[in-house]
């Protein structure tokens, strides 16, 4: 008995290991500006200035005067969707959020934090 559960244990932890590694910001990655028209003079060569556009790499976010390392990624169930621990620097400060990327069939890239949710455009 103890030998199964022992393998139930490795098994698990092998599949949960598994899908941890595939669900990063890979599928996201891409330079972005806010969507709408009052976003249409941000560039996308200023990448983290107002103004400029936004980046996603496969394990870091960079906003508009921000830097976040992109961590413990988890898969959204059902959705085209990861949910991100963000380690933020910028202005001075650190800080720890929640941070999730959702792709729309059309390309778009939302972004949702508590209280807040952005919709990108691909430059």
């Amino acid at each position: 008995m103890r030998m199964l559960i022992t393998l139930a244990a490795i098994s698990c932890g092998l599949v949960l290991g598994h899908s941890g590694a595939l669900a990063d910001a890979s599928r996201f990655a891409g330079t972005y500006k806010p969507a709408g028209p009052q976003f249409s003079s941000w560039d996308c060569v200023s990448i983290g200035q107002d103004g400029g556009a936004l980046l996603v790499t496969p394990d870091t976010f960079v906003g508009v005067e921000t830097q976040c390392k992109l961590r413990r990624p988890v898969a959204v169930n059902g959705m085209n969707a990861t949910l991100f621990d963000a380690e933020c620097a910028g202005e001075g400060y650190e800080w720890v959020e929640r941070i999730m990327f959702m792709l729309s069939d059309e390309g778009r890239l939302f972004y949702v934090r508590d209280g807040f949710a952005g919709e990108w455009v691909r430059c």
